[in-house]
Protein backbone atom coordinates (compact mmCIF):
# COMPACT_ATOMS: atom_id res chain seq x y z
CA UNK A 1 0.00 0.00 0.00
CA UNK A 2 2.77 2.46 0.97
CA UNK A 3 4.82 1.52 -2.07
CA UNK A 4 1.81 2.10 -4.33
CA UNK A 5 1.22 5.51 -2.71
CA UNK A 6 4.87 6.50 -3.24
CA UNK A 7 4.79 5.24 -6.83
CA UNK A 8 1.64 7.26 -7.49
CA UNK A 9 3.19 10.32 -5.85
CA UNK A 10 6.38 9.94 -7.89
CA UNK A 11 4.35 9.64 -11.11
CA UNK A 12 2.29 12.70 -10.13
CA UNK A 13 5.41 14.77 -9.49
CA UNK A 14 6.83 13.74 -12.87
CA UNK A 15 3.58 14.68 -14.61
CA UNK A 16 3.52 18.03 -12.78
CA UNK A 17 7.07 18.72 -13.92
CA UNK A 18 6.21 17.94 -17.54
CA UNK A 19 3.06 20.05 -17.34
CA UNK A 20 4.92 22.95 -15.76
CA UNK A 21 7.45 22.97 -18.58
CA UNK A 22 4.78 22.91 -21.31
CA UNK A 23 2.54 25.54 -19.71
CA UNK A 24 5.18 28.17 -19.06
CA UNK A 25 4.30 31.44 -20.77
CA UNK A 26 6.98 33.05 -22.90
CA UNK A 27 7.26 35.87 -20.37
CA UNK A 28 8.72 33.45 -17.80
CA UNK A 29 12.45 34.06 -17.61
CA UNK A 30 15.09 31.38 -17.79
CA UNK A 31 15.87 31.99 -14.12
CA UNK A 32 12.24 31.41 -13.17
CA UNK A 33 12.14 28.26 -15.28
CA UNK A 34 15.33 27.08 -13.61
CA UNK A 35 13.89 27.75 -10.16
CA UNK A 36 10.70 25.86 -11.00
CA UNK A 37 12.66 22.92 -12.39
CA UNK A 38 14.86 22.89 -9.29
CA UNK A 39 11.78 22.85 -7.04
CA UNK A 40 10.30 19.92 -8.96
CA UNK A 41 13.64 18.09 -8.85
CA UNK A 42 13.88 18.64 -5.08
CA UNK A 43 10.38 17.20 -4.60
CA UNK A 44 11.18 14.25 -6.84
CA UNK A 45 14.39 13.55 -4.91
CA UNK A 46 12.52 13.72 -1.59
CA UNK A 47 9.88 11.31 -2.89
CA UNK A 48 12.53 8.89 -4.15
CA UNK A 49 14.33 9.08 -0.80
CA UNK A 50 11.13 8.32 1.11
CA UNK A 51 10.37 5.42 -1.22
CA UNK A 52 13.89 4.08 -0.74
CA UNK A 53 13.57 4.28 3.06
CA UNK A 54 10.28 2.38 2.98
CA UNK A 55 11.75 -0.30 0.69
CA UNK A 56 14.84 -0.72 2.86
CA UNK A 57 12.71 -0.92 6.01
CA UNK A 58 10.46 -3.57 4.48
CA UNK A 59 13.49 -5.58 3.37
CA UNK A 60 15.17 -5.33 6.79
CA UNK A 61 11.96 -6.25 8.59
CA UNK A 62 11.59 -9.36 6.42
CA UNK A 63 15.15 -10.35 7.30
CA UNK A 64 14.24 -10.44 10.98
CA UNK A 65 15.55 -9.22 14.28
CA UNK A 66 18.89 -11.01 13.91
CA UNK A 67 19.69 -9.06 10.78
CA UNK A 68 18.75 -5.81 12.52
CA UNK A 69 20.99 -6.69 15.47
CA UNK A 70 23.86 -7.18 13.02
CA UNK A 71 23.17 -3.87 11.29
CA UNK A 72 22.79 -2.07 14.61
CA UNK A 73 26.05 -3.50 15.96
CA UNK A 74 27.82 -2.22 12.86
CA UNK A 75 26.71 1.31 13.74
CA UNK A 76 28.27 1.24 17.21
CA UNK A 77 31.67 2.92 17.51
CA UNK A 78 34.58 0.76 18.65
CA UNK A 79 35.05 3.02 21.66
CA UNK A 80 31.54 2.19 22.91
CA UNK A 81 32.27 -1.56 23.05
CA UNK A 82 34.43 -3.58 25.41
CA UNK A 83 37.77 -4.83 24.09
CA UNK A 84 36.58 -8.44 24.15
CA UNK A 85 33.42 -7.62 22.20
CA UNK A 86 35.38 -5.57 19.65
CA UNK A 87 37.67 -8.55 18.99
CA UNK A 88 34.70 -10.75 18.09
CA UNK A 89 32.45 -8.08 16.59
CA UNK A 90 32.63 -9.34 13.00
CA UNK A 91 31.86 -12.92 14.07
CA UNK A 92 29.01 -11.64 16.26
CA UNK A 93 27.50 -9.72 13.35
CA UNK A 94 27.76 -12.74 11.08
CA UNK A 95 26.08 -14.95 13.66
CA UNK A 96 23.35 -12.37 14.29
CA UNK A 97 22.54 -11.97 10.59
CA UNK A 98 21.95 -15.70 10.22
CA UNK A 99 20.01 -16.23 13.47
CA UNK A 100 16.24 -16.44 13.35
CA UNK A 101 15.05 -18.45 16.36
CA UNK A 102 13.89 -16.58 19.45
CA UNK A 103 16.19 -18.22 22.00
CA UNK A 104 19.40 -17.63 20.00
CA UNK A 105 18.39 -14.08 19.12
CA UNK A 106 17.63 -13.33 22.77
CA UNK A 107 21.09 -14.60 23.69
CA UNK A 108 22.67 -12.35 21.07
CA UNK A 109 20.85 -9.29 22.40
CA UNK A 110 22.03 -10.14 25.91
CA UNK A 111 25.59 -10.53 24.63
CA UNK A 112 25.37 -7.19 22.80
CA UNK A 113 24.13 -5.38 25.92
CA UNK A 114 26.96 -6.98 27.90
CA UNK A 115 29.47 -5.94 25.25
CA UNK A 116 28.64 -2.27 25.58
CA UNK A 117 30.65 -0.18 28.02
CA UNK A 118 28.64 1.33 30.88
CA UNK A 119 29.52 4.79 29.56
CA UNK A 120 27.75 3.94 26.28
CA UNK A 121 24.31 4.02 27.88
CA UNK A 122 22.08 6.92 28.74
CA UNK A 123 21.60 7.60 32.46
CA UNK A 124 18.10 6.05 32.41
CA UNK A 125 19.48 2.62 31.42
CA UNK A 126 20.59 1.76 34.95
CA UNK A 127 16.98 2.01 36.16
CA UNK A 128 15.51 -0.10 33.36
CA UNK A 129 18.29 -2.62 32.69
CA UNK A 130 17.00 -5.37 35.01
CA UNK A 131 13.42 -5.11 33.73
CA UNK A 132 14.68 -5.07 30.13
CA UNK A 133 16.80 -8.17 30.75
CA UNK A 134 13.89 -10.03 32.40
CA UNK A 135 11.61 -9.25 29.44
CA UNK A 136 14.31 -10.28 27.00
CA UNK A 137 14.95 -13.60 28.75
CA UNK A 138 11.22 -14.42 28.77
CA UNK A 139 10.63 -13.39 25.13
CA UNK A 140 8.80 -15.94 23.00
CA UNK A 141 8.21 -13.98 19.77
CA UNK A 142 10.19 -11.98 17.22
CA UNK A 143 7.92 -9.06 18.07
CA UNK A 144 9.11 -9.09 21.70
CA UNK A 145 12.73 -9.30 20.57
CA UNK A 146 12.24 -6.34 18.22
CA UNK A 147 10.75 -4.38 21.10
CA UNK A 148 13.79 -5.22 23.24
CA UNK A 149 16.17 -4.15 20.47
CA UNK A 150 14.22 -0.91 20.10
CA UNK A 151 14.51 -0.21 23.83
CA UNK A 152 18.22 -0.98 23.77
CA UNK A 153 18.83 1.26 20.76
CA UNK A 154 16.96 4.11 22.42
CA UNK A 155 18.98 3.66 25.63
CA UNK A 156 22.40 4.19 24.08
CA UNK A 157 24.12 7.54 24.28
CA UNK A 158 24.13 9.14 20.80
CA UNK A 159 27.90 9.67 21.08
CA UNK A 160 28.34 5.88 21.05
CA UNK A 161 27.34 5.56 17.40
CA UNK A 162 29.37 5.86 14.22
CA UNK A 163 29.14 8.94 12.05
CA UNK A 164 26.72 7.21 9.66
CA UNK A 165 24.12 6.35 12.31
CA UNK A 166 21.95 9.40 11.64
CA UNK A 167 21.64 8.37 7.99
CA UNK A 168 20.85 4.73 8.84
CA UNK A 169 18.62 5.39 11.84
CA UNK A 170 15.36 6.17 9.95
CA UNK A 171 15.51 2.90 8.02
CA UNK A 172 16.52 0.93 11.12
CA UNK A 173 13.70 2.48 13.17
CA UNK A 174 11.13 1.89 10.42
CA UNK A 175 12.16 -1.77 10.17
CA UNK A 176 11.87 -2.19 13.94
CA UNK A 177 8.43 -0.57 13.91
CA UNK A 178 7.28 -3.08 11.29
CA UNK A 179 8.42 -5.96 13.50
CA UNK A 180 7.05 -4.52 16.75
CA UNK A 181 3.51 -4.14 15.35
Amino acid sequence: MKLKLFSTLTFSVAMLAASAQMDMPSSVTNAEQGAQKAAVQTQTTATQSATSTVNKAESAAKSGVGSLISQFTGQLSSSSLTDDFNKGKAAFQSQASSTSDVKSTSGLLQKLAGGLKASSFSPSWAKMKDTWMAKLKSATTQQQLASSLKTLSESIDPKSFSGTWEKVKPTFTAALEKLVK
